[in-house]
């Protein structure tokens, strides 16, 4: 275990101790922003320290089962007078379905005056696209909050799934504004004036790995060794070095330990940290939750 830790400190020092980063983070210093979360309450669906969710996809049947999501509103100023949100994913083989307002799930809109009656929704399977709008059609002031926030509570909620067949790797939910499927938020400041804002400029996508393994399991023998490290440690030296990678979709989705987006030394690190503490009868947690929890 000493090789290991040397050659893990060398890379990281090496490496400049890359600052991890969220990726779902949105900066909403110009406009309003979208941004999605996923219920990690389903076997084999987890959230990562860095936000990104992790889905093993052979945990629940093949494939897995749908997992729900639901779709935020980040909008400082509180001026919305009309919200048109259209979202996707980079990848068909991620299917989107069961399109419901929040009212349900969460017992509530973002906006007063929209019941679960009320709800605009759409699917548009062809390109596996949904919307929700909310607007008043003389709508001249912003909405009223049911919250403090904007996000207090979601736009709408819907399920994904993974497409029987569908290869390992990284997916993501995105916000769509293409063609006539535009997303747009409308500012009105009660006196007339008003500017439109396409969230999708201020808006990054949630990222979620898929893989037929369980996290940090490189090699899929169903344990967390000194073999997956090296694996790590070997995929990151070529990658960093300019040349082609070494693993398949599978094991980059179950490498990317902390879900910041990248396989590196401190990937590893988590990996033999863990791997240090379940050989010492130390606990029980799961590696997700110590890679969380480790300063």
């Amino acid at each position: 275990m000493k090789k290991f830790i040397s050659i893990i400190s060398s890379a990281a020092i090496a490496a400049g101790m890359v600052s991890a980063i969220n990726v779902n983070a949105a900066d909403t210093a110009e406009g309003p922003s979208v941004y999605f979360k996923v219920s990690d309450e389903g076997v084999g669906v987890e959230t990562l320290k860095y936000g990104t969710i992790f889905v093993n996809t052979k945990a629940n049947g093949s494939y897995g089962a749908a997992f729900p999501c639901a779709v935020y509103l980040k909008d400082d100023s509180k001026k919305a007078g009309q919200v048109f949100v259209k979202w996707s994913t980079n990848n068909k083989n991620l299917k989107l379905s069961g399109l419901t307002g929040p009212v349900e799930l969460y017992g509530s809109t973002p906006f007063k005056g929209f019941g679960a009656e009320d709800m605009n929704l759409n699917t548009f399977d062809e390109l596996n696209v949904m919307a929700v709008n909310y607007s008043k059609i003389s709508s001249e002031k912003p909405m009223e909050l049911n919250g403090e926030t904007t996000d207090a509570y979601p736009l709408a909620c819907f399920d994904a799934k993974f497409a029987d067949g569908a290869e390992g790797g990284s997916y993501a939910l995105q916000v769509y504004s293409e063609g006539a499927y535009f997303s747009g938020v409308v500012e009105r400041n009660g006196d007339g004036t008003f500017k439109e804002y396409d969230p999708a400029d201020y808006s990054k996508p949630l990222l979620i790995n898929a893989s037929d393994r369980n996290l940090g399991d490189i090699n899929n023998d169903g344990k967390w060794d000194s073999v997956d490290v090296s694996g790590i440690m070997k995929e990151y030296t070529k990658v960093s070095s300019g040349q082609d990678g070494i693993f398949d979709g599978n094991q980059r989705a179950a490498a990317d330990i902390n879900g910041d987006g990248m396989i590196d030394a401190v990937d590893a690190s988590n990996l033999l940290a863990y791997y240090a503490y379940i050989s010492g009868n130390k606990g029980n947690s799961s590696l997700n939750d110590f890679v969380k929890n480790r300063k």
